[in-house]
Parts: C-alpha cells; structure tokens; sequence
C-alpha cells in the first residue's frame, strides 16, 4: 500500500490594497479597481458578470442583488452583511473576507483561488461543482457547508465550527479538517484526501458506522 503523501498546507500570502480612492455606489455598480467602498447598501442590483479590483469593502450590505459571475480579484472584504449573496459562478481570487455575516451563500460552481475567510459566521454555504485552490477558513461558524462534487485542493480549517459538511461526490486533496468542530460529516465515501485528527474520528465513528451499515453493540447485545 502507498504511503499517504505529505500534507501541503494552503499558499496563501494576501495584502490589503492600499492608496485607493474613495468610491461610491455608482462606481461599485461599474468595473471598479483601486477604490475604497464604506457603509454603502447594494439593493435590487445586478452586478452579473460584474469585476471589483485591487479594492477594499467595508461595512457593505447585500440585499437581493445578483452578483453571478462577478469577479473578486486582490480585494479585501470587511463587514459585509448579505442575507442572501447570490454569487453562482463567480471567481474569487487574491481575497480576504474577514468579520463578514452571510446568511445563504449561493457560489455553486464557484472558482476560489488563494481566499481567506477570517471570522465570519454563515447559515449555509452552497460549494456545490465549485473549484477551491489555496483556501483557509479561519475561526468561522458554518451552520451548513455543501461542498457536493466540488474539486478542492490545499484546503485548511482553522478553529473553525461546523454543524453539517457534505462532502458527497467531492475531489479532495490536501484538506486539512483538524481545526473543524463537525457535528455532522454527509458523504464519507469522498472523505479521501482529508485530515482528521484522533478526536474527530472518535466523534464521526457514529457517522462511519452508519455508513458502513454497522450495528454497534454492547457485549451483553444490549446497545
């Protein structure tokens, strides 16, 4: 049998733009790159297809706007607060996402490339087909994280809390799940190329006796 192969942490070295203009709503409707976005409310908007570069959003509120296919690129989000971020098909590349409050994620079939999430707490996060390169979540709460025939490599969980992952059909490589509190892990069977720690495989051994179809008894017979 082959030897596991070493684990390889996410590469991850992100700046915070800096010397950028101030921006306004109409410029964070456009192309914008080199701005600075403060306490703006983006509402009934469609940004489909939209790019933010080489900018700094803070204290941003997302309220049932279309961010589809918009690019993110060496960007740093703070504060943002989206009930609803619908973001299918979008690329993220180069981003800090740090003290942000997100309701249900929509990025399925999502491209995420060398991003960082810092603090933040988010109801349900739909990954499904996505693709993650070099991706740390950082001392966040995840009620539900979908990562359904996603391809992830160099994937890292730090401190993190996490009620539901679903990892069915999904591609790993180098996952590093350590740093995970799971209380419910959905698809072991795509649990390949993941790390778990001696504690987390105490606490998923219902789960993997389940999916083995394992009855677990008592000597006795009783349960």
């Amino acid at each position: 049998m082959a030897s596991p192969q070493p684990l390889k942490l996410p590469r991850i070295d992100l700046h915070q733009p800096a010397d950028l203009e101030p921006g306004t709503l109409a410029d964070l409707l456009g192309t914008p790159e080199g701005r600075r976005f403060q306490g703006i409310t983006v509402q009934n908007e469609d940004l489909t297809g939209t790019s933010i570069i080489d900018s700094v959003l803070e204290n941003i509120g997302l309220v049932d706007s279309d961010l589809s296919a918009v690019s993110v690129l060496t960007s740093w989000l703070r504060g943002l607060n989206a009930p609803h971020l619908q973001a299918p098909r979008s690329a993220w590349r180069q981003v800090m996402v740090e003290g942000s409050r997100i309701g249900a994620a929509e990025l399925y079939e999502a491209v995420f490339d060398t991003v960082m999430l810092r603090g933040c707490k988010l109801d349900l996060v739909n990954l499904r087909g996505a693709r993650l390169t070099d991706v740390v979540l950082d001392s966040c709460t995840i009620g539900e994280l979908d990562l359904t025939a996603a391809s992830v490599r160099r994937l890292q969980l730090r401190s993190c809390d996490v009620d539901v992952l679903i990892l069915s059909q999904a591609s790993l490589a180098h996952a590093d799940l350590r740093g995970c509190r799971l209380r419910q892990l959905v698809g072991l069977d795509s649990l390949r190329g993941a790390v778990i720690s001696p504690e987390q495989l105490t606490d998923l051994a219902p789960s993997f006796a389940e999916q083995l179809g394992l009855s677990v008894l008592a000597p006795d017979g009783g349960a």
